[in-house]
């Protein structure tokens, strides 16, 4: 009905449902929804990290934040919604942040000798990280991915920068990227990738694209950057370039 076709994207269904859902279906149990979004601040945060810690809830809803560093004497059933999500961002880390995130999760509950059971959902049961998890080992998880990255030549063995372009309209930001690309150094060892949209394609009312710049272990990108920068087009009006060398985040 909105005209808009084939542009449904994953987000998740948010604590705040999955909380109202747990609390119709255990109207007896405590649930508390854990977010650092939410109302109150670090204040109410630390507080509820304390009751939980205390066993002051029987349920628990959050988002990553839970699996970072705290200690629940009493948790032990840890359950993980959507659990592949963060496999389909296009970050070439997406699988080893993957599975830190899922071992930190799951590693909430029996962390004090108590019989203990993670559950994770997941619509790629055979992946390996999927498997590397149930499982619970970590070294076969390690050796196949440093495997791939090697066979990639992706980092350790390779290097990457992004190159995000911005502009209030899609067009603007496409016309500059693709100006770009257009005059990239042929240069051995090194690859431009794109431009496409950015995993978050607007922020703050400006479209985004992205160039994905691949080198070798000992490629110059920022001289191979610079070169490109100086020969594309003028940034002007409210067109943005950002460039980020070995980015931690491909967003």
């Amino acid at each position: 009905e909105c005209g808009t076709f084939d542009h449904l994207v994953a987000c998740g269904p948010g604590i705040e449902r999955i909380a109202e859902e747990a609390a119709e279906h255990f109207p007896q149990a405590r649930v508390l929804a854990l977010s650092s979004d939410m109302m109150g601040g670090v204040k109410r945060l630390r507080l509820e990290l304390e009751a939980i810690a205390e066993g002051e809830a029987d349920i628990v809803v959050g988002t990553q934040l839970v699996a970072k560093g705290h200690n629940f004497p009493k948790m032990t059933l840890v359950g993980v919604v959507d659990a592949d999500l963060g496999l389909s961002n296009g970050d070439p880390r997406a699988a080893e942040r993957t599975f830190q995130l899922l071992a930190q999760v799951t590693g909430r509950a029996g962390r004090f000798g108590e019989q203990s059971l993670g559950l994770i959902q997941t619509y790629q049961p055979d992946h390996p990280v999927m498997q590397a998890i149930a499982a619970g080992d970590a070294e076969a998880f390690y050796e196949r991915e440093i495997a791939e990255r090697e066979r990639s030549h992706l980092p350790p063995f390779g290097r990457l920068a992004g190159i995000i372009v911005s502009a209030p309209t899609r067009e603007e930001a496409m016309g500059h990227a693709r100006g770009l690309r257009a005059v990239a150094p042929d240069t051995p060892g090194i690859m431009v990738l794109g431009p496409a949209e950015a995993p978050l394609a607007m922020v703050r009312g400006r479209h985004r694209m992205r160039l994905l710049v691949h080198g070798e272990r000992r490629a110059d990108l920022q001289a191979f950057i610079r070169a490109m920068l100086a020969a594309g087009p003028k940034v002007r009006g409210q067109i943005r370039v950002q460039v980020d060398i070995d980015p931690q985040s491909f967003l």
